[in-house]
């Protein structure tokens, strides 16, 4: 089953296609790119959320050929667009200069979004069946993961569906594969259940050899490392209904801590 709405699967071909035929490359990041890796019914999107190719001034070869089958873009917001199917669909344009900038700015709302770690996104995106017969860029979940510490950054108070992704991400990755059985794990002393989120730390540790990079996750660990902050972010994110929950995402994050370490330790 696909995890996304008829509508979003109709946007999401349209605007593949499109790219496609403009030599344009399109990847799939957010909480589709999610969804795509991770069997999770509950996390649901309103969104589709996409980098492009792209400048800034460059999107019009793109939006144009859109707005002529009926999409528009939305007045508030200038990175979304809504298909003629009503699907809301989030463009970021990633060009050449935006990824040496390492950051975007919106003209008309004058706001910024940081790209830090984006340049994995053209690198490492997989392609991957969203739909039946609709094969596309996806980005994968160790890159995601960089992403979505970024954006929590970016916004910690408001972006709590992206440490919910991250923690289904923590419990999820390598689950089913040998690498959870690897020496990597056996010598690192971790047990079973948090060897994915270890493994999610070890291969983050190796992705990120840019300094900006690297700064943001030593700085997402730090903030979540920390006891009481950890708690307070479990207890945010999960309540006295799901304490267990909670109690297993510190555990998590202290593994994955420990996973990204590893490079330092020379592990």
């Amino acid at each position: 089953m696909s995890p996304l709405l008829p509508e979003q699967i109709d946007a999401l071909g349209e605007l593949h296609r499109t790219s496609r035929d403009l030599g344009i490359d399109l990847v799939v990041i957010g909480a589709a790119a999610y969804r795509a890796w991770v069997d999770d019914d509950y996390r649901t999107t309103e969104d589709i959320d996409l980098v492009a190719g792209i400048d800034l001034s460059e999107l019009p070869l793109l939006t144009r050929p859109l707005v002529e089958c009926g999409w528009r873009n939305d007045p508030r917001r200038e990175h979304r667009w809504i298909s003629r199917g009503g699907a809301r669909v989030d463009l970021i344009p990633v060009g050449s200069q935006a990824r040496r900038d390492k950051r975007l700015m919106w003209p008309r709302g004058e706001t910024t979004m940081s790209l830090v770690g984006v340049e994995h996104v053209f690198r490492g995106a997989v392609e991957r069946e969203m739909a039946p017969g609709l094969v596309v860029k996806v980005v994968p979940l160790v890159i995601l993961t960089l992403l979505k510490i970024v954006s929590y950054l970016e916004e910690p108070f408001v972006r709590r569906k992206d440490l919910i992704d991250l923690a289904g991400i923590l419990d999820v990755y390598e689950e089913g594969g040998d690498r959870r059985f690897s020496d990597v794990v056996f010598d690192a002393g971790v047990d079973y259940s948090e060897a994915g989120a270890y493994l999610l730390g070890w291969d983050l540790a190796r992705l990120c050899a840019d300094e900006d990079e690297r700064a943001a996750v030593h700085r997402f660990i730090g903030l979540l490392s920390a006891e009481d902050d950890a708690s307070f972010v479990a207890d945010q994110l999960f309540g006295d209904a799901q304490r267990g929950r909670g109690q297993r995402f510190r555990l998590e994050m202290a593994a994955f801590s420990k996973g990204w370490s590893s490079l330092e330790a020379g592990k």
